[in-house]
Order: structure tokens, then sequence, then C-alpha cells
């Protein structure tokens, strides 16, 4: 158990460092620049990110669940903070796919020479969406580490 508690820590605060680098540090950074340098550098991030974090979230998710299933004893404070993180997990995704994916998909396809008149206002509303989205990776991080710590077993 302590491999797969360490393969969730790793994935967990590679995930919270990555969107928190993009959502306040890079983003801020470049949107200080034109557009005809902003725009181009967040559309090779979305297109990457837009690749990976799909599998590489879903599967920290799956990780979760299978955590929480092998080392199940309720009602036991690991149990309910790797619940908690669990459905945090589940959540981060549903709210992904709903919230900042959509947006990231248009950013993707925009031409900058015939941008969208609102382009401004969603790429404030992705960092507004992102921003959410790592408080809640944080938080599934910190009862993650925090159910390992009260495992005991370990």
């Amino acid at each position: 158990m302590d491999v797969l508690f360490l393969i969730l820590v790793v994935s967990t605060g590679t995930i919270l460092g990555n969107e928190f680098n993009i959502g306040f540090l890079i983003h801020p950074a470049l949107s200080r620049t034109d557009a005809e340098r902003f725009l181009p550098a967040i559309q090779v991030f979305a297109k990457l990110f837009g690749k990976i974090m799909p599998f590489w979230m879903a599967g920290t998710a799956l990780f979760h669940l299978v955590l929480l299933i092998v080392t199940w004893n309720w009602p036991a404070i690991s149990t309910v903070l790797l619940l908690v993180a669990t459905l945090l997990w589940l959540i981060i995704c549903v709210f992904s796919v709903v919230g900042p994916v959509p947006i990231n998909n248009r950013v993707k396809a925009w031409d900058i020479r015939n941008l969208p008149p609102d382009w401004r206002e969603q790429r404030r509303r992705w960092d507004q969406l992102n921003a959410i989205r790592v408080v809640m990776i944080a938080a599934a991080f910190v009862a993650l580490a925090e159910s390992y710590r009260t495992l005991g077993w370990h």
C-alpha cells in the first residue's frame, strides 16, 4: 500500500504544481504581453495538456478509488480522509470536463487573426475555473497525505 500511496502523492502533487504553475505563474506572465505572443503560447499548452490531462486526472482518480477499496476500514479517520480525497478527485474530473476543458478546446482552435470578440473574457473565465480546480486539487492532496499519515501501519 505504501507504493500506491507514494504514486498518488507524486501524481496529485505534480498535477497540483502543474495547474498552479499554469494558472498563477505562466498565464499571468504571458497575459502581460500582446495577444500575438500570448495566444500561440497558450495554444501550445492547451494542445499538450489536452492530450495528457484526461488520462492523468482520470488515472489519479481511479488509483484513489482502488486505494480506498483496498484500505477500507470504516470509520477510521484514514478511510474518511481517503474517501474525501477520492470524492474530490471525482468532482475535479467532472468539473474539468464541464468548466475549463470546453474553453481550452475553443482556445486551441482560435485563429490569431480572427479572435472571437470575447476572447479575453474566455481566458479570464478559464483562469477563474482553474483557480477553483487548484483549490480542490490542493484539498485532495492534503486529504490524501493526512490519510496516509493517520493510517498507522506504514
